[in-house]
């Protein structure tokens, strides 16, 4: 199996995370993508890692309790771990409309991670499910998740979604759990990867050891802060 690489959050060693260089650098360059959605309080759909605003804008404070004319104030910034980030002037947090549209029409697998594992917001699933259908991707979109709940109700809404449960450890029984929640695959931590067989993809492989071992062993995906340098590492273990 040929093990995809997924951009994480775009390409954070390049352009400042969870931004619309980054993504549409991805676009033009990349196979896969990963990104995470949250809700305003007026129930805009917007793409940031964190559930406050602090790290990566001028802002502070939660997401949930901004509405997003009042998000739009604020704009992006450089992460102080990575100073050499790139950033476009007062680029502001972008909607999942917005990114969507970056990759509407092209071959980029998107893997959308439901950020619900510490605010469980009253229902994201429906909100984004709704999205999707006004863009086109060719290939079926990934719905990610830490809290099984979200994905079950993924479920209930749509019995052919491609679902995947994220964990930091391996995942007792993996495979009875995968059936009892209709899994498509599991997305561990580097600590979480599972002997058997099972759809993963591991996050978040900076490593050039680590991705190696991964590209060898055969995973289905990696996620990671530089795509480009991870393609070339696979390109060199083929």
């Amino acid at each position: 199996m040929t093990t995809t690489v997924f951009g994480h959050r775009g390409i954070p060693e390049k352009y400042i995370e969870n931004s619309m260089l980054g993504f549409k650098y991805l676009a033009d360059r990349g196979e896969a993508v990963e990104f995470d959605v949250h809700l305003t309080k007026d129930l805009i759909p917007v793409i940031m890692h964190d559930e406050k605003i602090d790290r990566t804008t001028n802002g502070s404070g939660y997401i949930k309790d901004f509405s997003y004319e009042e998000l739009k104030s604020f704009h992006l910034i450089n992460d102080v771990n990575r100073e050499q980030q790139l950033v476009q002037e007062n680029e502001g947090i972008p909607t999942l409309d917005d990114v969507l549209a970056v990759f509407s029409d092209t071959q980029i697998q998107l893997n959308i991670e439901l950020k619900t594992d510490n605010f469980d917001y009253s229902g994201i699933e429906k909100i984004v499910l709704n999205t999707i259908p006004h863009f086109h991707f060719d290939q079926r979109v990934i719905f990610s998740s830490f809290n099984i709940d979200t994905l079950d109700r993924l479920y209930a809404i749509d019995q052919t979604l491609n679902l995947a449960y994220l964990s930091e450890q391996p995942v007792n029984d993996f495979s009875h759990f995968m059936q009892a929640h209709y899994l498509n695959a599991l997305h561990p931590g580097l600590e979480g990867v599972q002997d058997g067989d099972v759809i993963q993809r591991v996050w978040t492989v900076n490593e050039d050891g680590e991705l190696a071992k991964l590209i060898d062993l055969g995973v289905a995906g990696v996620f990671t802060d530089n795509f480009v340098h991870a393609m070339q590492i696979r390109s060199c273990r083929g």
